[in-house]
């Protein structure tokens, strides 16, 4: 699809970026709502006789699950949860906004072509990428080049920061190579060696971010992209040494992953209450003895802890991403955890077993339908979709990113890929 060279076309292009890349920067919320309401006001003055979202026929059955699920949040906070009003502003807040958020996205990724606003996505996720390895390249350089890279500086926030975004991009730009390796004639995407250097780029930033739920999430969707497009190509199955490289450079440069599975035996089973306040007089120890790895059992005890609260509570204790917190506030008293570090695990306490199922539902139905929608039309963007929405849920199972400035970039950037499907008539 050729690029509308229009100064409207370009404004919108430079939104979509602007909004990508300011979601995930610390104190910016009032400049990313004032982006957000640039946008809607420009959609506002331009509305007449400009295209609309058509989002495809495959992807009906998710809309109408993520309708009940909808339904069901609201009949839960008003119903169910305990205290209906602190349930119903988390779920204005952590619900109701990010999918306002990703209707906003989608009308305003349905005024350019497809290509554009996947471009403007793409590019802000690698400009964050590229901050962090000058970032880290300043660093190398001021003290002398040591021998190790110093892979644990980034700009703002945490490793985790980074490694969400970087997820997604490589969710993208891998779903992009997938797609033009299955079938050679599609013009969407980037030339084959930008699309191939946009995949190396967010390979190494997996390496340098070192964040052990983010590199098991990139290694299976690389896995998953190689079996693809293995079926066709079989050169491409050498593409697995790749992702096998990938896995020894993580454990090489990260010595969390030495006594991972005893320190997360260690954590399930252990009933010291360590996990909630790391009082070192209750610290259990691991059966060889040797000193257990913090992150792997914190993780191990708090999963184990909040399974057992859903298995209490099958309804849930009222929608909010503290769910997790308030359980452990009720049961023990110790106040000021808030997350279980897994979004699967927090959506159960917070909307109940039947939530987390119809949440599950609507995401296989959303993957579905990528997928269908890519298999049937031969459209790059259907399967962005499906990589782009596993690879979150999958990141979501092993981490607490189901709500925040996460959840809403998910939500914008699924609207910028829905409006970019084809066929999608453009209404005027």
């Amino acid at each position: 699809m050729t690029v509308t060279a229009t100064p409207i076309a370009w404004f919108w292009q430079v939104w979509l970026a602007a909004v990508v890349f300011v979601f995930p920067l610390p104190g910016t919320i009032a400049l990313r709502n004032l982006l957000l309401l640039v946008g809607l006001i420009a959609l506002l003055a331009t509305r007449r006789g400009t295209p609309r979202p058509r989002p495809p026929r495959a992807l009906r059955p998710a809309a109408w699950g993520l309708v009940a699920l909808t339904a069901w949040l609201v009949l839960h906070s008003v119903a169910v949860a305990p205290a209906p009003t602190l349930a119903l502003g988390n779920l204005r807040g952590d619900w109701i906004v990010p999918l306002l958020t990703a209707a906003l996205a989608a009308h305003a990724s349905a005024r350019i072509s497809a290509e554009s606003a996947v471009r403007a996505v793409v590019l802000a996720l690698l400009a964050h990428l590229v901050w962090v390895f000058g970032w880290q390249a300043r660093f190398w350089v001021g003290a002398g080049m040591p021998a190790h890279w110093p892979v644990v500086l980034v700009p703002f926030g945490q490793n985790d920061f980074q490694s969400s975004l970087n997820g997604m991009l490589f969710a993208i730009v891998v779903a992009e190579r997938v797609s033009r390796g299955l079938v050679p004639t599609i013009s969407f995407g980037n030339t084959g060696a930008a699309g191939w250097f946009a995949v190396g780029v967010s390979l190494l930033g997996d390496v340098v971010l070192r964040v052990r739920n983010g590199t098991l999430i990139t290694l299976l969707q690389l896995t998953a992209a190689v079996l693809l497009i293995g079926r066709v190509h079989r050169r491409f199955l050498a593409l697995i040494a790749v992702a096998a490289a990938v896995g020894a450079a993580s454990i090489a440069l990260d010595p969390r992953w030495a006594g991972l599975t005893e320190s997360l035996v260690v954590g399930w089973n252990s009933p010291t209450l360590y996990w909630q306040g790391f009082n070192e007089e209750l610290r259990p120890r691991s059966t060889s003895g040797a000193p257990i790895e913090q992150s792997a059992y914190a993780r191990a005890a708090w999963a184990h802890e909040a399974i057992k609260t859903i298995a209490e509570n099958p309804l849930g204790l009222g929608f909010g991403r503290d769910g997790f917190g308030r359980a452990v506030e009720m049961k023990y008293g110790y106040k000021g955890m808030v997350s279980s570090h897994s979004g699967w695990l927090d959506f159960a306490l917070a909307a109940g077993i039947p939530g987390l199922a119809l949440l599950l539902l609507t995401a296989a139905l959303a993957i579905r339908g990528g997928w269908q929608q890519f298999r049937d039309h031969d459209d790059p963007a259907g399967l962005m979709l499906a990589f782009t929405v596993g690879g979150y849920l999958l990141r979501c199972l092993l981490d607490g990113h189901f709500s925040g400035w996460r959840l809403g970039l998910f939500a914008f950037i699924c609207g910028v890929l829905i409006a970019a499907m084809k066929p999608a008539p453009r209404a005027t």
